[in-house]
């Protein structure tokens, strides 16, 4: 699982454009398959598709396919996100950032500070105009080597939204960014049964599932009867108890696959409910 876009600011392969906080534009070129594509967005992402292609998967509806000159906009959330690698070249997009203030400021100025929206936002997929492509273009070859200043990078993110809206005749790309206010709540026992074993604690859940930690605790109590920390813990440990039991993966592969991003935690975690380390009961079921 990887946090998005603080990943992409550490990766020395993505080329990061101009940052201020959450808000940035990054420029990513690949041509190897990523295999760890589960990504927690903790911004809103506009990503341009200049060659190959993406398949975006989250929890509502079908995939969402992103061929070549075309843009999707991700609300902050979960999502496996899977670079299509050309056989004749390969991946390549500029990922735009924006955080709940930037966007408030941006509906603000079409007028529409105060709009309430109550719909659940999803994955928008749009054909880039020439105008905005271009925009892109100048941001590459300005910013690829000079440093962009904190208010700059905000401004550059509003022109761009700007010049999206402006060439959307029927406001669809407007719609989608009001939607980015919106703060439905999951349902609960739908959400954490499918996500119980990703690497995210309580504060995380909470805020993905559209509630504050307190509230989330409360609703959490009363459709599981015990508190979240104890749940998440049992879950996953039954879970990668099950895993051992196939005999197909390692100890770290385990842990990996049941939320655990410290091994040696997981092994004591593991000891501490079981009575035996994960090794030697995988080993006792192969016998």
């Amino acid at each position: 699982m990887r946090i998005v876009p603080e990943a992409f600011f550490q990766n020395p392969h993505i080329h990061k454009l101009m940052r201020d906080g959450d808000c940035a534009v990054v420029h990513k070129y690949t041509d190897r398959q990523d295999l760890d594509n589960h990504r927690l967005l903790s911004a809103h992402a506009l990503t341009l598709v200049l060659s190959g292609g993406l398949m975006v998967h989250n929890d509502e509806g079908l995939p969402t396919r992103v061929d070549q000159s075309q843009m999707v906009l991700l609300p902050k959330g979960l999502y496996a996100i899977t670079d299509l690698i050309p056989e004749d070249g390969g991946f390549e997009a500029v990922v735009f950032f924006f955080d709940d203030d930037l966007i408030s400021t941006f509906l603000e100025s079409k007028g529409m500070g105060d709009y309430e929206v109550f719909c659940e936002p999803k994955p928008a997929l749009f054909k880039a105009n020439d105008s905005f492509i271009t925009f892109t273009e100048q941001l590459q070859s300005l910013y690829g080597q000079v440093e962009a200043s904190k208010p700059m990078v905000r401004m550059k993110l509003l022109e761009a939204l700007h010049l999206i809206v402006q060439q959307d005749p029927e406001a669809h790309f407007l719609s989608r960014i009001q939607e980015l206010k919106a703060r439905p709540r999951k349902a609960l026992e739908f959400f954490m049964n499918a996500h119980f074993d990703k690497p995210l604690d309580v504060e995380d859940f909470a805020r993905l599932s559209g509630r504050s930690v307190s509230t989330f605790r409360r609703d959490f109590h009363k459709a599981f009867g015990e508190a979240p920390k104890h749940w998440l813990i049992n879950k996953r440990l039954f879970k990668a108890k099950a895993l051992l039991n196939t005999g197909r993966a390692t100890v770290a592969v385990v842990a990996q696959q049941t939320g655990y991003t410290d091994l040696p935690h997981f092994i004591k975690s593991f000891q501490k409910a079981f009575g035996i380390s994960p090794k030697q009961y995988a080993l006792s079921q192969r016998k």
